[in-house]
């Protein structure tokens, strides 16, 4: 899972291109329903290129 505050998500992971990425996300009920996987792709910029990995 990806961290969090009361404000903010915030999910981390690394690409194909050794790129360390990390983005936070405004805490919403449907963005706390949302896997990082389905963050990621909502979210997630793919010039960074493709998850790797996702650091939990």
């Amino acid at each position: 899972m990806s961290r969090a505050t009361d404000t903010l998500r915030v999910v981390e992971y690394w690409t194909d291109t050794d790129t360390h990425v990390i983005f936070p996300v405004q805490r919403s009920e449907e963005v706390d329903r949302m896997s990082d996987e389905q963050l990621i792709s909502e979210y997630g910029d793919p010039q960074h290129g493709t998850v790797a990995r996702i650091v939990r």
